[in-house]
């Protein structure tokens, strides 16, 4: 199996290829024999074995930090394994680098996309692999090649666009597409519904069988069980480091995985408090502006008010236009029962809204500075005597957010960059933790984060509501909303369409009124 898509120019120029040895379907592919990663005296990945069958997908499930990112880096040559043995296909191989694992055909799509955002969708498919002419790059066969791939694939992308053009989740689908232009045999995909629509992710769904089908072995990499029991054959768990276990998916469930990955109960994870609601904090009348129209709902102390909805559906844009980052045209909004207007950010802050939106990477963090300055912005004001910053209650307030989070660093000073997507998550939560909001909005709070990581900032969610603060939490998760919302409300194309109290319809009605069938 050479992959979907003729790269015949590939090489052209004198590059090495390396011999791949085919095996028939259902036999060894891959397999790790004790396979370890040390970082000095860290044990990232502990002795590892497991063997991947040829045309089978094969989930790899785990807690943040329980060492899945280590095995996706050992497995594409990005780190060298400390110890241990790799069979390709029989023979013992050293994937010393990432070109000698893509010549022999193992590939990954990140859930961070690693393109290029200044090149087109054509180029950036090509990347590495250009049509040339004596020299001279061909770009329009490269883009009508791309444009015929795309649509092949059944991804209504545009092939000229710049990548930057595109939402995040039409990115992924262009390095999907780029994996499998590749000659790829062995696929690695790691997280890769985070950014994707409803429709997208069916789209991504027939792509991963039909590659199946062409004898390619999958790895999927997913916090989504539902996503895991769909597509997978197979489900390997790691915890700290440690693989636990390999289940075929038929002989197993959510409860075993999660107690294999965490030692919780699926109860514990959506354990939802009891609280008395207060009084009305947010009342917003016939909000409109850009993606939403005509949106009244209200928000009282101690309660979650869900919003649920396709991505692009409103749910989004009305939070921006609620929190002074876009206009709003049209409607009323009511602080504590005065009426107000929220033209800006800072308007909103200081009214005691915060937001930790759905792009924690490109909105809520900066990625460059240090875990202890992320957490203290908001708040410097408050930090410092006249116009010298208090080092001492600076350190404290971060130490504090840190510890009470449980963020997993051995230090205030490491770089926010460098954190899992679950600890960047708790570093956005402990900055607006710190400015003392009174109103919560958490825009995709869960995505890329595991089980055990959603339960703490679950119970999070509970301690801001027994302070007597509300919560909006807008998710693309259905069981997310479902199981955690007080008052949970519908949107599709940019209205509110329906509104449910506590586990009030089935998630199928719910799921049925975002999509209008």
């Amino acid at each position: 199996m050479t992959g979907l898509y003729d790269v015949s120019h590939r090489h052209e120029e004198g590059a090495a290829t390396v011999a791949r040895h085919p095996v028939p379907k259902g036999q060894p592919i891959l397999e790790l024999r004790g396979l370890q990663k040390k970082y000095g005296a860290v044990e990232a990945l502990k002795p590892a074995s497991l063997t991947f069958l040829c045309g089978e997908i094969h989930a790899i499930v785990g807690e943040n930090g329980a060492g899945k990112s280590t095995l996706i880096k050992l497995l594409t040559g990005v780190i060298r394994r400390t110890s241990g043995e790799v069979f390709w296909c029989g023979q013992p191989v050293q994937l010393s680098n990432p070109t000698e694992a893509i010549a022999r055909g193992i590939n990954a799509v990140h859930q961070e996309v690693v393109l290029c955002p200044h090149l087109s969708v054509a180029a950036n498919m090509f990347l590495g692999d250009e049509m040339n002419n004596n020299g001279l790059m061909r770009k329009g066969a490269m883009t009508a090649a791309a444009q015929a791939v795309l649509n092949d694939l059944g991804f209504n992308l545009p092939a000229a666009a710049t990548l930057s053009s595109l939402t995040i989740g039409q990115q992924q689908l262009v390095a999907t597409a780029r994996a499998a232009m590749r000659g790829t045999q062995f696929l690695i995909f790691d997280e890769p519904t985070a950014y994707l629509t409803r429709q997208e992710s069916a789209q991504l769904f027939r792509l991963i069988r039909r590659l199946q089908g062409e004898g390619v072995t999958i790895v999927y990499i997913s916090h989504r069980m539902e996503e895991v029991f769909e597509l997978a054959d197979r489900v390997s768990v790691l915890r700290d480091g440690t693989h636990v276990g390999t289940r075929k998916i038929s002989e197993t469930n959510d409860a075993e995985l999660i107690a294999l990955m965490i030692n919780r109960t699926i109860e514990q994870i959506y354990h939802k408090e009891t609280l008395p609601i207060g009084a009305t904090i947010l009342e917003t009348r016939g909000l409109t502006g850009p993606g939403f129209e005509d949106v009244s709902l209200s928000v009282r102390a101690g309660e979650i008010v869900g919003l649920y909805g396709l991505i692009g559906a409103g749910r989004s844009e009305f939070a921006l236009g609620l929190y002074g980052r876009q206009p709003v045209r049209s409607g009323e909004i009511y602080w504590q029962g005065k009426k107000v207007e929220i033209r800006n950010e800072r308007q909103a802050m200081n009214l005691g809204i915060a937001l930790a939106p759905e792009s924690r990477r490109d909105q809520g963090l900066c990625l460059n500075l240090p875990i202890g300055l992320n957490i203290n912005l908001p708040v410097f004001d408050r930090l410092t005597s006249g116009f010298t910053i208090n080092r001492r209650r600076e350190i404290d307030n971060a130490d504090r957010q840190i510890r009470d989070l449980k963020i997993k660093t051995p230090t205030r000073r490491v770089l926010a960059s460098a954190m899992s997507g679950g600890n960047q998550q708790k570093i956005v939560i402990g900055k607006w933790l710190s400015h003392g909001a009174k109103l919560f909005i958490f825009d995709e709070p869960t995505v890329g984060v595991d089980v055990g990581t959603k339960a703490e900032i679950y119970r999070l969610f509970a301690r801001l509501l027994e302070q007597g603060a509300g919560i909006i939490l807008i998710s693309s998760y259905l069981p997310e909303v479902y199981e955690l919302a007080d008052r949970l409300h519908v949107f599709r194309q940019g209205k509110l369409v329906a509104s449910h109290g506590y586990r009030g319809g089935s998630h199928e009605d719910v799921l049925t009124q975002a999509i209008g069938v």
